[in-house]
């Protein structure tokens, strides 16, 4: 059938079945600050998009420096936790990037597991001696006894060596900071799971997202218990690094609670665009001298958070609450900071390119202040300044960012049979874009994921609701009409 009588047997123009997602532009490689190197090495050993390994040394980055100092910002002080979300693929080796960037705390975890164990060991003796003085106190005062003993004074427990938590319920964050280290990193390599697990299940997400927002803010956590007082946690710090496949993300990216409480405005989003098929196995000498070379930057990132990680945090006394210094910026840093929160400002206003996400847009400012305050702790632990440099790089990234977030943001919730109408669309195009073809053609070779019958006759459905194919006339032979014939509107 010609091209005009398919058109003129359609009538109506074909409606798109998915939003088309904006083409992202790549990470600024040249702005990365002092993980420019590793983030290069990990994508060289591991072929993988450079922004995946970047996002997860940004999170242990700003996990290894949130216990030793906040940063100035233009409107107060904040603390430099992070929160990052990776949208990619299964197969972009998420996974492999992340199993090599935090190898250096789950090092230190192991390394310090032994003196906590031994320090532990001290301590429930020190209690148990308390416990019992503290009992004879209470007996001998009861029966009027005179006290000329003083109760010793109660230990205080060591702090459990545990910096990342994963698949962590708001309840269970509360309960590691009763005894465990007052600075982690949520961090799950399975966004479904976080996403899909108890913490964020319909009834406890607006609990979960609010309270997330307060580890990011680092502002007080209050948990009441039935017939107890309540408990105040102050002074604690929490990074949060999620991987998401990109069905998952666009779930999460539409979800009027999580955007509605703040939680999503306060994520840094990275969607790079796939590798796979491009990641193909070289040989040679040239090759094992580039791995090598990224071997030793690896290796030279993970000495630093190593030396972060040991260093002394400040507690004032109480080694589960912290009393991080202050980084000021530098009067260039402030400066450059101002211009870019007035351009984005700008941005958002009517018609603006950042309208559609002033949630995101309007921490932009504060997000590049904690980007630059990781990035000077970690080229420098000493530091107390903010740098004009240091902020250059984290302004760019921050730009970045934002074009990520409006991309991430806009996509909303795609209904999976519209998903794979989509993908049955394309796969016509490509085997039968003028040929007619029926039911029976696609159950038989179609794409593996949609052959069942039932599955086929729902996306038929949708593909001629939308325009995308037309049903030709059936034809008779012996006086049986022949199997239902589509073909498929190519040319649009």
């Amino acid at each position: 059938m010609p091209k005009d009588s398919l058109i003129a047997l359609n009538k109506v123009s074909p409606e798109p079945l998915v939003r088309p997602q904006l083409d992202g532009r790549p990470i600024p490689i040249a702005h990365l600050g002092p993980l420019r190197g590793p983030a290069q090495a990990l994508a060289d050993l591991t072929q993988a998009p450079i922004e995946i390994g970047f996002q997860s040394l940004l999170a242990v980055s700003s996990l290894a420096t949130q216990s030793h100092a906040n940063t100035e910002t233009l409107a107060g002080d904040a603390p430099l936790s992070l929160f990052l979300l990776t949208v990619a693929a299964s197969g972009e080796r998420k996974s492999t990037c992340d199993k090599l960037a935090v190898s250096a705390v789950h090092q230190w975890e192991e390394d310090n597991y032994p003196a906590y164990l031994h320090c532990r060991a001290t301590y429930d003796l020190e209690l148990g001696v308390f416990e019992q003085a503290q009992r004879k106190y209470v007996k001998a005062r009861n029966g009027g006894e005179v006290i000329e003993e003083e109760v010793p004074q109660q230990p205080i427990a060591p702090v459990i060596p545990r910096k990342i938590l994963s698949d962590v319920t708001y309840e269970g964050l509360l309960h590691h900071f009763e005894e465990g280290d007052p600075s982690v990193g949520i961090f799950s390599d399975e966004g479904g799971q976080f996403f899909g697990g108890h913490a964020m299940s319909k009834e406890n997400q607006l609990k979960t997202s609010a309270a997330m927002s307060k580890v990011w803010d680092a502002a007080p956590l209050n948990r009441t218990r039935s017939g107890q007082s309540l408990d105040t946690f102050r002074h604690r710090r929490g990074c949060l690094r999620v991987m998401l496949q990109a069905g998952v993300a666009e779930s999460v990216f539409a979800n009027e609670t999580l955007r509605d409480q703040g939680f999503l405005s306060r994520c840094l989003i990275a969607w790079p665009d796939s590798r796979i098929g491009t990641r193909l196995i070289t040989v040679n000498d040239e090759e094992a001298t580039k791995r090598a070379a990224a071997q030793d930057k690896l290796a030279a990132f993970n000495n630093r958070i190593t030396r972060l990680l040991s260093l002394p945090s400040s507690d004032a006394g109480n080694p589960r609450e912290l009393v991080p210094r202050r980084l000021e910026l530098s009067s260039e840093a402030r400066s450059l900071l101002v211009s870019f929160a007035n351009e984005v400002e700008r941005q958002q206003g009517k018609d603006g390119d950042l309208a559609q996400i002033t949630g995101f847009a309007s921490k932009a400012a504060e997000q590049a202040a904690r980007i630059a305050g990781v990035f000077a702790l970690l080229a420098d632990p000493a530091t107390n300044v903010v740098s004009l440099t240091v902020m250059t790089d984290a302004v760019q990234l921050t730009a970045w960012y934002l074009s990520e977030a409006q991309r991430a943001l806009d996509a909303g919730y795609v209904d999976p049979y519209l998903q794979m109408a989509e993908r049955l669309r394309v796969w016509l195009l490509e085997k039968a874009p003028y040929e007619p073809f029926t039911k029976r053609k696609i159950v038989r070779g179609g794409p593996s994921a949609i052959r069942d019958t039932k599955t086929v006759e729902k996306l038929l459905g949708i593909l001629e609701r939308h325009h995308w194919i037309v049903r030709c006339p059936s034809a008779t032979a012996n006086g049986k009409k022949s199997a239902p014939t589509w073909r498929l509107i190519a040319d649009v």
